[in-house]
This record gives structure tokens, sequence and C-alpha cells, in this order.
């Protein structure tokens, strides 16, 4: 007989996700530069937004709080439908079409390989976008000219944090 075989069992020590959890993270880096210091103390500031005493400035526009009526939030959903049509169109006609072609004659090969290839990436891209879809939240000030979104972001703690400090610095005497 040969040469009895071993078997080398390799171990790798794996941190356990709690150990991961507990390591520092840098915090991520603005994407856009705060806004610069005017001489007044910030209630609120975070990214490009900012709360003082007497103003909210997003970006490079500014709104006197005299001016703010009424704060608000809002959502928007986005339409998913399509996406929706997308996955059960390639469940409907897709796959029994393919089913056909794929017994069919041989003369129509190309025509069933280019049709996986289409109700693959149709099915799989609707399913990835329907799992990435946000909603976007919005902070609406009531002027007098009328409402009007000035902010918005996918994180509806943000709007809200960004809400109550204008509602309290328009009640400020």
């Amino acid at each position: 007989m040969g040469e009895p075989m071993t078997v080398v069992t390799v171990l790798r020590p794996v941190v356990p996700l709690r150990e991961v959890d507990r390591r520092p993270v840098a915090p991520p880096e603005p994407l856009v530069a705060p806004v610069p210091d005017a001489g007044e103390p910030s209630l609120f500031q975070a990214g490009q937004v900012r709360v003082t005493r007497d103003r909210l400035v997003v970006g490079g526009q500014s709104w006197a709080l005299r001016d703010v009526l009424q704060v608000e939030t809002s959502r928007r959903t986005p339409k998913v439908w399509p996406y929706l049509l997308a996955v059960g169109l390639a469940g409907a006609l897709g796959l029994p079409l393919l089913s056909w072609l794929s017994v069919s004659v041989t003369a129509l090969r190309g025509a069933y390989e280019a049709g996986l290839v289409l109700t693959a990436l149709g099915l799989f891209a609707s399913m990835a976008a329907l799992l990435v879809v946000e909603d976007t939240h919005y902070l609406v000030l009531g002027l007098p000219g009328g409402a009007r979104r000035v902010f918005g972001s996918h994180d509806a703690q943000l709007i809200a944090r960004l809400a109550g400090t204008v509602r309290a610095a328009c009640q400020r005497p």
C-alpha cells in the first residue's frame, strides 16, 4: 500500500462580533464643508446645516427665524411599483418564455441565452433596488410666501432634531 494520508486542520482566530463593535471608529468626513462661523453661537450644526438664535443656514441659503411661521417635517416614500412590476413580469412572462425556448428548436439557442441574461438581470436588479430604497425626510418651513422644503435627508432622526431646534429657536423672545 501507499503512504497514509495525513489530514491537517488549520485553525484561524476569529474575532467575535462583539469585539469588532468595541473598536473605535473614526467619524466620517463631512461631504460639504461646515458653514463658516459668523460670530453667532450655533444651536445646531451638522454638515451644511446650521441653526443659530436668529437664522437657519443650509448650504449657501439663509432664512431669518423671525420670518418662520411654522416648522414641519415631511416624508417622501419613493415609488416602488416599477420594481415590483419588473419582478412580476420577469416571473410571469420571462420564466415561462425561457422554459419554452429551452426545449424549442436549436436555431433559437442564441435567443434563449439572451433571454436568460435579460430576465436574470431584470429580476435581480429590481430585487436589489427594492432592498435599498429609502424614504427621504424633509424640513419644511412655513414662510410668508408659502411652505418650502429647505433640507432633506434619509436620516429621520437628524430631521427631527433639526426641526425641534428650529422650533425652539423660533419661540425664543
